[in-house]
């Protein structure tokens, strides 16, 4: 399954919702305000690291945002037209 995050986990409950709710072989993928949760050395990278989840970041959300540069290599920024394959490839999805 394909859970997508679009709030900054610093204002919302959703990703901590998504760790808690989704299984151990689901990915999921950070977009808009969620980019942040993927920063090196924040509190979030250990969490999502820890989770066992495959974590995918929007590149043109962190570039916006201009964090880019600071995405923690254990995730995997994709570009909109990896966004289109990871949805093709999950019938089933999740918008957190």
């Amino acid at each position: 399954m394909l859970h997508t995050v679009n709030a900054s986990p610093y204002a919302s409950s959703a990703l901590v919702n998504c760790l808690r709710y989704s299984e151990k072989h689901s990915e999921i993928l950070l977009l808009e305000d969620a980019v942040v949760a993927g920063i090196l050395g924040g509190q979030w990278q250990e969490k999502l690291v820890s989770s066992g989840r495959r974590i995918y970041v929007l590149q043109e959300d962190a570039m916006a945002r201009g964090i880019e540069h600071q995405i923690a290599s254990q995730f995997e920024l994709i570009d909109m037209e990896g966004f289109v394959e990871l949805t093709a490839r999950h019938v089933t999805q999740m918008k957190w």
